[in-house]
């Protein structure tokens, strides 16, 4: 799903026959009773995007739902502009969209509340957490919090605790071929070489080299980081734990907003609403993640959760909720209360069918 576009013969044959297989099934069961809506989360690599066409000659209206729009919308570009609806989650994502000729629809993500809840009788450790693979400035992050002397918590891969073979390493074993097109092996000098031809056909000699040159920087700083943070990490979480138990059972959920501008190291970093902003709060928990003017749409700031835009800031606002139990159970029951209730999948759906004018 991470190539864009340029598909190999053998890519090609096999979006054809999901499509066929797709508009299939959706002429299959619209002749044996009307379809109302066709709900897809399509990247260009699953779909045809005539296919949007066969559906809407049916009379079904089509929403495409995509999340990562402000780094990666290439990856969605071709479906956005066939599809009758886009529906995208980060506010800012509208431009793009409209440069393609698409009809945006923003509506933000949401969480389960079946899923996503309080659980009595756990204990909550006097400790900050973190769940999520090292990306982008999160180990910054996460170092000022060490370095600190905060009690942290990190689980996910890349911290310097074994996956015991649940992440990359699987992915490490030798160069393949999938589909027609060469796979190097992540973190590889094949790897590196592909992403510069990548630059200079895309962007230039000169400036390919530059970003390089960053690249590079950043991952010496992030080894350097490595034995600060890898004493925190606990590694995934295992399958049979819920990430809700994780989330109940310490004091502070921290969450980091920052994503590479177009998805690689390097390019700026942007900060944008997650999906955790709404999980973790839906759970019950002392949220703390990094400040967007958006994320203020949602959520009473400093009443219902916190956010921070410096390194200080985020050291003495987990350093205050760790010591001040009263104020953290105050924010908890807010934040739980104001998930709950206005930041569920069906409130978003009411919002979307509302915006695409499809009766609910």
């Amino acid at each position: 799903m991470h190539i864009a576009g340029n598909f190999t013969p053998e890519e090609l044959a096999v979006r054809a026959d999901i499509t066929a297989r797709i508009l299939e099934e959706v002429k299959t069961a619209h002749a044996r009773q009307p379809v109302d809506l066709f709900l897809s989360y399509f990247y260009n690599s699953h779909f045809d995007p005539a296919g949007f066409e066969e559906i809407h000659r049916l009379g079904i209206p089509t929403v495409n739902f995509y999340c990562n729009s402000i780094y990666q919308f290439g990856l969605v570009a071709e479906i956005a502009a066939k599809v009758q609806w886009s529906w995208h989650a980060e506010k800012d994502a509208r431009a793009a969209y409209l440069s393609v000729g698409a009809r945006p629809v923003w509506v933000q993500l949401a969480a389960d509340p079946d899923v996503y809840r309080p659980m009595e009788g756990l204990g909550r450790k006097s400790a900050a957490v973190f769940v999520g693979q090292r990306y982008a400035d999160r180990d910054r992050w996460l170092a000022a919090l060490v370095r600190a002397g905060l009690p942290v918590e990190i689980y996910g891969l890349g911290w310097g605790a074994p996956d015991n073979g649940t992440g990359n390493d699987k992915l490490r074993a030798a160069e393949m071929e999938h589909l027609g097109r060469a796979v190097p092996v992540p973190g590889s000098a094949g790897a590196y070489l592909a992403v510069i031809r990548e630059g200079i056909r895309s962007a230039g000699f000169v400036p390919t080299i530059i970003r390089t040159c960053r690249q590079w920087r950043y991952r010496s700083e992030s080894h350097r980081l490595t034995p600060i943070i890898a004493p925190c990490a606990r590694g995934p979480i295992p399958f049979d734990r819920p990430v809700t138990e994780t989330f109940n059972r310490h004091e502070v959920v921290l969450n980091f907003s920052n994503v590479w501008a177009d998805g690689r190291p390097g390019s700026r970093l942007i900060p944008h609403v997650r999906l955790r902003d709404f999980e973790a709060p839906m759970c019950g928990s002392t949220y703390l993640t990094g400040h967007t003017d958006e994320i203020g749409e949602f959520y009473e700031l400093g009443k219902e959760i916190e956010t921070y835009r410096t390194e200080e800031e985020l050291i003495d606002k987990a350093r205050y909720y760790l010591a001040h139990g009263t104020a953290a159970e105050r924010l908890r029951v807010a934040a739980c209360q104001r998930a709950r209730r206005d930041h569920t999948w069906d409130r978003r759906f009411q919002q979307l069918f509302a915006n695409i004018g499809v009766q609910a």
